[in-house]
């Protein structure tokens, strides 16, 4: 397994840093699996933008309405209320957000 960029877990990771959890299952700490994921440079430039701005993000099944709370490399986190939606990024039609 990878050596934690951040050691203190504590902090909030910006984005594109992230942190590593001690509680993987065995089986993911065996493998320490490697893939590549297809990305949009463009499009992912202009969700960093939005971090912590109010988005509308429209998906393959809905419209949902919140705080980009974190952008990765594979995923998005888009806060709305106390609940923390972890949407994939290939999931994504569009967004309106101010940039």
């Amino acid at each position: 397994m990878h050596s934690p960029r951040n050691q203190n877990h504590n902090l909030a990771v910006p984005p594109g840093q992230y942190k590593y959890s001690n509680h993987f299952p065995k089986v993911m700490q065996q493998l320490s699996p490697i893939y590549t994921v297809a990305t949009e440079p463009v499009f992912f430039d202009h969700l960093l933008m939005n971090v912590g701005k109010p988005i509308r993000v429209v998906t393959l099944n809905d419209t949902l309405e919140g705080t980009l709370s974190g952008v990765a490399i594979d995923h998005i986190q888009l806060t709305i209320g106390e609940e923390h939606y972890h949407i994939r990024i290939q999931h994504i039609s569009y967004f309106v957000g101010k940039p």
